[in-house]
């Protein structure tokens, strides 16, 4: 039986990788590993790890203990990761690990498995985001990785020119698609119960994250959203920000915030909650590439605030906006009112899938042969 084992360090990336653990604990041939690490295990971001244990009781835990909110604390982040899922591989190797994106919790694993001639397997390699640290991360990992497991086709070409064998690279679309094609989410007034909500009010889900590098981090950026929001004062959903460099001074403005009766504030939420509500606000307003992947799925306007996601590709439902005041207020207006904005909208298809990204993951990971040809990589160029 091959042993897969796959990484998850934040609350939003599990909401990612589920649909493929799930599928892989029902293969007979085989066996999941499930990790859990990194923002998962901090309590300031809500102990996200119950939401994986929930799921996964037989989950294990690698330390990554953040100390600090700067860039060396994030440093010092990385390499007692790499320490310990180092020390774990050794002692609990598996055929196979599966990390996703570009996240510091990523990078640890990898670093970890190819040192110990692990082959590692990466999701989403190829994507473009708008010159932050993610950037260097996901395309580092890209280098690393012995199966690429992309998004798009364009995605694959990236990856392509970066010197990767062709039969290394398999489009296979984002695996969130598949919990939202294939699920049956809480209806509005189910989710808006839950989390306290009006349903007959005009509602916003914001979600910001820092910028590691800006000099502040992106603290400016979200401090204008805030105070185009304390403008409008409409029911608002606020989802604290990643652990990355800059985290706490955002923390620190919703918590001045969150006492407002608009702003109601969340550490974290469950994946399919979360959906729910994407299903089911009005407006989606931040720089998560949440909004520029499943929004389009549930014809949801979104603002995009700033360079975080830029050059990603993406749907007719994303506004691009400089992180202003005034600019985000006339965004919010075009997003709500204006008419061929909203039939565009109900036209808008999301380009990221159709459902069956896990399965098609699920399949090269049964198939694919483990011999040195997999491990001994060489650039193409």
């Amino acid at each position: 039986m091959r042993k897969i084992a796959v990484v998850t360090g934040t609350r939003a990336e599990y909401g990612y990788l589920k649909p493929l653990m799930e599928k892989i604990k029902s293969e007979e041939e085989l066996k999941l590993m499930p990790l859990i690490t990194g923002m998962h295990l901090l309590k300031e971001f809500g102990n996200s790890f119950k939401l994986v244990e929930k799921d996964f009781p037989n989950a294990k835990t690698i330390e990554m203990d953040l100390r600090g909110d700067g860039l060396k604390d994030m440093a010092n982040y990385l390499s007692l990761g790499i320490k310990n899922f180092a020390n774990f591989f050794n002692s609990n190797r598996p055929d196979i690990v599966v990390v996703l994106g570009d996240r510091t919790e990523a990078l640890a694993a990898s670093l970890a498995s190819v040192y110990l001639n692990i082959p590692l397997a990466h999701i989403n390699g190829g994507d473009i985001s708008g010159g932050t640290l993610d950037e260097s991360i996901r395309h580092s990992i890209t280098k690393m990785a012995h199966l690429h497991f992309v998004h798009t086709k364009s995605n694959a070409k990236r990856v392509e020119k970066m010197g990767e064998e062709k039969d290394r690279i398999y489009v296979t679309g984002a695996t969130t698609l598949d919990t939202i094609l294939n699920n049956d989410l809480k209806t509005k007034a189910e989710i808006f119960k839950k989390c306290h909500l009006c349903p007959n009010e005009l509602t916003f889900l914001v979600i910001q994250h820092p910028i590691t590098t800006l000099k502040d981090n992106g603290f400016s950026q979200m401090n204008e959203l805030f105070l185009a929001l304390d403008k409008l004062k409409k029911q608002t959903i606020l989802i604290y920000p990643n652990c990355d460099a800059g985290h706490k001074e955002m923390i620190n403005l919703i918590k001045e915030n969150q006492h407002k009766k608009y702003v109601h504030a969340f550490k974290n939420l469950s994946h399919e909650d979360y959906l729910s509500l994407l299903n089911s606000v009005d407006l989606m307003i931040g720089n998560s590439s949440s909004g520029i992947i499943e929004s389009a799925s549930f014809k949801l306007p979104v603002i995009n605030i700033g360079d975080r996601q830029k050059g990603r590709r993406r749907s007719e439902n994303i506004i691009d906006v400089k992180p202003e005041k005034n600019k985000i207020l006339n965004a919010i207006d075009f997003a709500l009112n204006d008419k061929d904005f909203l039939r565009k909208i109900k036209k808008c298809e999301n380009k990221f899938g159709d459902g069956d990204s896990s399965q098609k993951i699920i399949n090269i990971l049964k198939n694919i042969e483990i011999n040195d040809k997999l491990i001994q990589k060489q650039i193409t160029y």
